[in-house]
């Protein structure tokens, strides 16, 4: 992987992750969309791909395919499924021909796309933090996992599968998409995206181990992978509580508790994802200085402050979904962290309309509190809290959901807001931003 890769990582990852998300919300059964719809949903993104690495990039139709054919590759994990037959693991006849099919057929779409994209190709036009961008679609990646997630844990779908790493005895990555329905589709779509997830993360964390010269910023890159790792193991033990391959449920113990940790923890990693796309964006990475600021101490106490009082918060959330408890803790602390929340968002943009980053972080911190707040009323009403009978269907999962993904953004909100802060913003009669320690290798980034 040399230095110049970051804009094909970008891409094929970018379309992997586009395509996946088509495929997944296609086929729930809140959308169901028709599956030719679904399949020319999926297929406009290698071309839409393309087309941005086209008029972005300097590599033309070759970049357009050499992104197509990483997202192929991708898609590997996912095409045993589309070609396995009834018995487990067995390889079907036609896989030496699919395979690379597969992957022709994707790098010919990227082609496409970006040989029609370089005709609006600007010379002039700098060249995008490819690094950033392609640290941005692991992020998303982790928001459509967590999602996932969110939706197997509504439909109380998480022991749909009964065996892990294996699915019903079948490789992961061989278990037919035929069978794939109801609670089994949910449970097993999300193991699916916490494997491109992972990969992702693997990826993104070798790609800054060799070209990133912070050395704190590696290290984020590798506590990220370690968390990643951790939330699969996590995940899969819930399931069989012991490490075994064994599908008979006399010989696996579910653990409702590592499902609370599993949770809570993949919002935790889902903020360090975020994290990690503006440590790498050009702003961060610009000689550009902090400037002191009397406000710094008080910013910085607030902000701490919340995101403690996030995870908190969080964890109740957690606890109330997995084991219905700690409800009347989890809404009054409500009260408390979205007005603080939406203090520390107030004082971002209010104080620092000069740094442009962080006053957008407040906005963002305000503007998700209040969208989080509004929605955790809703899935008080739809589980009963009101009336003392929940609404069941569509409307409950949906609501439950939404409650859930949007939790984890606010938190990845608020760290991402106090890292700007401490980014952009010194502490008064200190030197700005102490590059030696805090961001180290700065000034030579580029």
């Amino acid at each position: 992987m040399k230095k110049g890769s970051a804009d094909l990582l970008a891409a094929g990852f970018g379309i992997t992750v586009a395509m996946w998300a088509v495929a997944y919300v296609g086929r729930l059964p809140v959308v169901e969309a028709p599956s030719f719809l679904i399949g020319l949903a999926a297929l406009a993104a290698p071309v839409a791909g393309g087309w941005i690495a086209g008029t972005r990039g300097t590599r033309g139709w070759k970049g357009g395919a050499a992104s197509g054919a990483i997202a192929g590759l991708l898609n590997l994990l996912v095409i045993g499924s589309l070609i396995s037959g009834d018995t487990p693991n067995a390889i079907h006849p036609g896989a030496a021909v699919w395979a690379p099919l597969s992957i022709a057929a994707m790098a010919l779409l990227g082609a496409l796309g970006a040989a029609a994209g370089a005709k609006r190709f600007d010379p002039a036009r700098p060249a995008p933090p490819w690094t950033a961008w392609f640290a941005r679609v692991a992020t998303a990646a982790t928001f459509l996992l967590l999602v996932a997630g969110g939706v197997v844990t509504s439909n109380q779908a998480g022991l749909a599968v009964v065996d892990w790493p294996n699915s019903f005895g079948y490789n992961m990555f061989l278990y037919p998409v035929t069978r794939m329905t109801g609670g089994i589709y949910y449970e097993h779509a999300h193991r699916l995206l916490g494997s491109l997830v992972g990969l992702t993360t693997l990826v993104l964390a070798i790609h800054l181990l060799r070209t990133e010269s912070r050395a704190w910023v590696k290290r984020v890159a590798i506590a990220a992978f370690a968390l990643v790792v951790l939330q699969g193991i996590l995940g899969g033990l819930r399931v069989t509580g012991k490490f075994t391959l064994s599908d008979d449920p006399a010989f696996t113990e579910p653990n409702i508790y590592l499902a609370v940790a599993h949770g809570i923890l993949g919002q935790v990693f889902f903020a360090v994802m975020a994290t990690l796309a503006a440590i790498v964006s050009p702003t961060w990475t610009s000689p550009r200085a902090a400037a002191p600021h009397r406000a710094a101490s008080t910013d910085r106490g607030l902000g701490a402050t919340l995101v403690a009082l996030l995870v908190v918060q969080l964890a109740l959330g957690a606890l109330q979904r997995h084991l219905a408890w700690g409800l009347w803790i989890h809404l009054t602390l409500a009260f408390a962290v979205a007005g603080l929340a939406v203090a520390v968002g107030v004082r971002a943009w209010g104080i620092h309309p000069d740094k442009p980053e962080l006053a957008r972080a407040g906005k963002i911190l305000m503007g998700v509190t209040a969208l989080q707040f509004g929605l955790g009323f809703g899935a008080f009403v739809v589980t009963g809290g009101l009336t003392g009978s929940a609404i069941s269907g569509a409307w409950n999962v949906v609501v439950r959901t939404a409650h859930h993904g949007t939790g984890a953004i606010l938190l990845a909100a608020a760290v991402v807001c106090v890292a700007w802060g401490r980014r952009l913003v010194a502490l008064p009669l200190q030197r700005p931003f102490d590059t030696a320690s805090a961001s180290e290798g700065l000034s030579s980034a580029r």
